[in-house]
């Protein structure tokens, strides 16, 4: 495959915030053809205007959304309910699909369009709170806490852009396209996993377990840092020959049932086996021995990781300033387009001109 899986595909952007962006960033990635209407007051960083706008032609906010909407295949917007009708001049987006019942729109908000909590503002800590996951995260002796890089933003720009390929590839099938609610809160809650269920089953809480949840699942201070571990059962013999420790043979650490009651004796001689070895030479030892270590990166170990460069998965994009390396292809298998980065307002007349001379 030469060409990208949504050459042709016309996206509108309109919003600000990065559920949006970031939704219609990996859009463009994959060929689409994606236009933003900036907002009069921009919200995004300068570092994340780099990262969500690459790739896209942008018009003015003068420009007419309505009839950009029904010139585009898929629209996406968001931010705060109700933004589509200020942004297109009051037209629902079943008006909209009335006119064009193919259009794809996929609204992403803080807690959908309708519901009790509907008409509330939120930043990322209140959707990632809303939505259950920082009763999760965080020691069970202090507050929860949030984890970084705005998780709850990007989780529902992630859905946005599921909702948006599924939503139009049903638009090409049959004909009709469809209007997609997402809720950054029910995003949130989708992540829960099994303790979403477990709660409402068994009508308890879950505890929050800080960097272990067992000894033989957390993460632990190394000598350059911190590295953890991921151990099923069945690889718990992996794990225990590799650790070396003799004591590991021994009943009440080889049986599933006896173990956790020893589960901080483990971890303290976790702490000694990880401490004295760096981040490499774990993941080096985990790839041998098939055991499922891991290792908590920074910034710079992502750019000289090995692996990722053999993906191709940061783009470059220039900047103003320079040269920035963001994150790009999510995956290897389909074309990626890294796109470049256009000043505001600066596609308007050629978008105007392209996109309404050919389809009114």
């Amino acid at each position: 495959m030469s060409d990208p899986v949504l050459k042709g595909v016309r996206v509108l952007e309109i919003g600000g915030g990065i559920p949006v962006a970031f939704a219609a960033r990996w859009l463009a990635g994959f060929g689409a053809d994606v236009v933003r209407l900036d907002p009069a007051e921009e919200s995004l960083t300068t570092d994340e205007q780099v990262y969500l706008l690459a790739g896209k032609r942008r018009v003015a906010p003068t420009s007419d959304p309505r009839a950009l909407a029904l010139a585009a295949d898929i629209v996406i917007e968001g931010d705060n309910p109700g933004d589509i009708v200020k942004h297109l001049r009051r037209v629902q987006p079943e008006a909209l699909r009335a006119r064009k019942p193919g259009l794809v729109v996929v609204s992403i908000t803080p807690f959908g369009q309708d519901g009790p909590y509907a008409g509330f503002e939120a930043s990322n800590i209140t959707s990632f709170a809303m939505g259950g996951i920082m009763s999760l995260t965080g020691m069970p002796q202090r507050e929860p806490l949030v984890t970084g890089g705005s998780q709850a933003l990007y989780l529902g720009g992630l859905n946005g852009f599921g909702a948006a390929v599924t939503a139009y590839l049903g638009s090409l099938i049959h004909g009709e396209g469809d209007w997609v609610d997402i809720s950054l809160q029910e995003c949130m809650a989708g992540m829960l996993e099994l303790y979403g269920p477990g709660g409402a089953y068994n009508g308890t809480a879950s505890m929050r377990a800080g960097n272990h949840v067992r000894a033989s699942w957390g993460i632990y201070p190394c000598a350059d840092g911190f590295a953890g571990v991921c151990a099923l059962e069945r690889q718990i013999p992996a794990l225990f020959s590799v650790v070396g420790d003799p004591e590991l043979g021994e009943p009440r650490f080889r049986d599933r049932m006896e173990r956790p009651n020893h589960d901080d004796e483990l971890q303290a001689k976790f702490y000694a086996w990880f401490a004295d070895r760096t981040k490499q030479e774990i993941l080096d030892l985990g790839a041998t021995y098939k055991v499922p270590f891991g290792a908590v990166m920074t910034p710079g170990d992502l750019l000289a990781n090995a692996s990722l460069a053999e993906r191709h998965f940061f783009d470059a994009v220039t900047t103003p300033d320079g040269v920035a390396m963001v994150p790009g292809r999510p995956f290897v298998g389909l074309p990626w387009v890294p796109g470049e980065l256009h000043a505001a307002g600066a596609d308007t007349t050629g978008v105007l001109a392209e996109w309404l001379g050919a389809r009114p």
